[in-house]
């Protein structure tokens, strides 16, 4: 374990390399916090049927908003497996944004989570997750739920991610755990958590034109996305053996490459 300023060092030079790196990711980034700036503006002027506002979705968005970015920040330092951990939260906020949609009486139930765990669970955990309000929820509920499975718990999968275990000459084992991810993950990771976080943008402003009489459909530039990142898309797929699964099931991204 080395000093802290070592590691500060080396997250800085990866940071510095980035943009060169990935030419397409700063731009697609800014991109993405547009369009959360323009879903914002909806949610805050918008009013349903009624002429009630939701603002009750509004910390939930929010959280949404700063985990991305966040997890574009560990992107850029070359830890995609972090920007999952971070990206994670603001996933399920975006689900539970479905859920109070649904029903408002879903936050009375999300709020006495531990008063009576047992409807919690059942509303909230699993497939229970999914809304009929929020379009593709599934989708982003089995992205959640892979999220959980591969970068949040110490599985034999995370246990080897970053292990290097070398024979010694003198005959020792030299054991190495890196705090940073190769190019080809990184190059993965940018691509599935850009993809996701615009598909469940995309979703939300599908959601928020139903929801709010008088608001045009917000394009969040999703196909946009898609046809400028298309060639980066099919390189980075054949990148590792878990590539394609990891870009379509966790990424979101179309099947066909």
């Amino acid at each position: 374990m080395r000093p802290f300023s070592e590691y500060l060092a080396a997250r800085d030079a990866n940071r510095a390399q980035f943009a060169t790196a990935y030419p397409y990711a700063v731009p697609a980034f800014d991109a993405a916090i547009s369009a959360f700036a323009g879903l914002g503006e909806q949610l805050r002027t918008g009013r349903d049927a009624n002429r009630r506002s939701h603002v009750s979705l509004a910390p939930f968005f929010f959280i949404l908003g700063r985990q991305a970015i966040t997890a574009f920040d560990s992107l850029a330092s070359n830890q995609a497996y972090a920007s999952w951990v971070a990206l994670r939260t603001g996933v399920e906020s975006a689900l539970i944004m479905g859920k109070w949609v649904d029903d408002t009486r879903n936050a009375d139930i999300w709020e006495n989570r531990f008063v009576d765990r047992k409807t919690y669970q059942k509303t909230y955990q699993g497939a229970g997750l999914r809304s009929a309000s929020l379009p593709r929820s599934s989708a982003i509920q089995q992205a959640l739920s892979h999220i959980n499975d591969r970068y949040l718990h110490p599985n034999p999968q995370y246990y080897f991610r970053h292990l290097s275990v070398e024979d010694e000459p003198s005959g020792d084992v030299k054991i190495e755990l890196s705090f940073f991810d190769d190019v080809e993950t990184v190059g993965l990771g940018v691509l599935s958590v850009l993809h996701l976080t615009a598909v469940i943008q995309d979703s939300l402003a599908e959601m928020f034109s139903q929801l709010f009489v008088d608001t045009p459909r917000l394009d969040v530039h999703l196909a946009d996305l898609e046809q400028k990142g298309a060639d980066f898309r099919k390189s980075a797929g054949a990148a590792r053996a878990d590539a394609e699964w990891l870009l379509v099931n966790v990424g979101l991204w179309p099947g066909a490459t």
